[in-house]
């Protein structure tokens, strides 16, 4: 089962995923629609990021962010992926996979999660709602 502090340790990472993840391919944009998309995904990635940060410092729990190399291999990858194709259809498909992969995370949490605290199921549920958003928007570029 899913605490609490888990929880929120675990909605932070994955909005701070989110973040990084965007700012290491956001200057490969080469349409204005798709900079914009990305600048806004951001944006509501550092709100629910900054939420979870709030939430555990409020409730005195210790924060700990995305290790350092696993950061590290996130950028290589995308690096990697975008040398040989850095359209933006591509760079949709790699926003899908990721945004897809946090859905996939953020449901087993959330099916796992014994609290009650109807606040941070509310951060969660937003988290999840906002990267099936994410999923639908990058589809228009696809």
């Amino acid at each position: 089962m899913v605490n609490d502090e888990e929880m929120l340790q675990f909605i932070m990472k994955n909005a701070e995923m989110g973040c990084r993840g965007i700012n290491d391919i956001k200057h490969y944009a080469s349409s204005a629609d798709m900079s914009n998309a990305l600048r806004s995904q951001n944006l509501e990635y550092g709100h629910i990021y900054h939420n979870a940060y709030n939430m555990i410092r409020n409730r005195g729990f210790s924060s700990t962010h995305i290790h350092p190399v696993v950061s590290a291999m996130t950028r290589a990858k995308a690096r990697r992926e975008l040398k040989n194709d850095d359209s933006d259809e591509h760079i949709a498909e790699m926003m899908i996979q990721g945004n897809a992969m946090g859905v996939r995370k953020i449901a087993q949490h959330i099916r796992q999660y014994d609290g009650s605290n109807r606040t941070i199921l509310n951060l969660a549920d937003k988290l999840m709602s906002t990267q099936q958003a994410n999923i639908e928007e990058m589809k228009s570029f696809l």
